[in-house]
């Protein structure tokens, strides 16, 4: 097999398609072409043509992570499964995952703080409810009974229902019973255990009213 042509992708700078006797071939990473030392004229072997393809196919499948990356951080486990599902072999699963810890673009301790963090200022839930969501992310178990603590609920429950109670507060012929029956639910399922809620409930009714509850 001899390289014929070397031909930069109309649409795609970054690319090249390889002819080989007169005849198309592939598209391939100009970068990897480079990396290679191809050129017109050089005889191309099935070993040669066969690192060619799994560099090609290297390269495409740390791109798509990459990508998956660019959006927000992702847990090692979610990286993985991302890659399975895109069909990537599990030989270079293992590869890429170690070019991107090599990287520090992957780091379950790093996802773990920004994942509580997100939750702590966007979501507000409890210690109990980030646990479960981390272990269903693939973080393991002592990186996140290491990270994440229940001392914080009862704030965290003052700022996950608010909002909600200042809207509650605003209905009219409100009274805590029912106020308390519609709070208490809502912060439940945020994963606050009841006496928090119980807790968070009245003092949410007391500052959002300016008096004690009667029950």
């Amino acid at each position: 097999m001899r390289i014929t042509a070397l031909q930069v992708q109309t649409n795609n700078q970054d690319r090249i398609n390889l002819f080989v006797d007169g005849q198309f071939l592939l598209g391939v990473s100009a970068l990897i072409v480079l990396q290679m030392g191809l050129r017109v004229g050089q005889e191309l072997s099935p070993d040669q043509l066969e690192q060619l393809r799994q560099e090609e196919a290297l390269l495409q499948a740390t791109n798509r992570a990459l990508n998956y990356l660019s959006f927000r951080p992702r847990s090692c486990e979610e990286v993985r499964c991302y890659l399975r599902k895109k069909g990537t072999p599990p030989e270079l699963i293992e590869t890429i995952m170690q070019r991107l810890d090599d990287l520090d673009l992957i780091n379950d301790q790093s996802f773990t703080r920004f994942w509580i963090e997100s939750r702590e200022r966007f979501h507000p839930k409890s210690a109990q409810a980030l646990k479960n969501e981390l272990r269903m992310k693939g973080v393991e178990q002592d990186i996140v009974d290491e990270l994440v603590s229940d001392e914080n609920d009862e704030q965290l429950a003052l700022r996950a229902g608010r909002k909600r109670a200042t809207l509650l507060a605003c209905q009219p012929e409100m009274d805590f019973k029912t106020f308390r029956a519609r709070l208490g639910p809502f912060l439940q399922r945020r994963g606050f255990s009841y006496e928090v809620c119980a807790r968070v409930v009245r003092a949410l009714w007391k500052e959002v009213q300016d008096e004690e509850p009667e029950e």
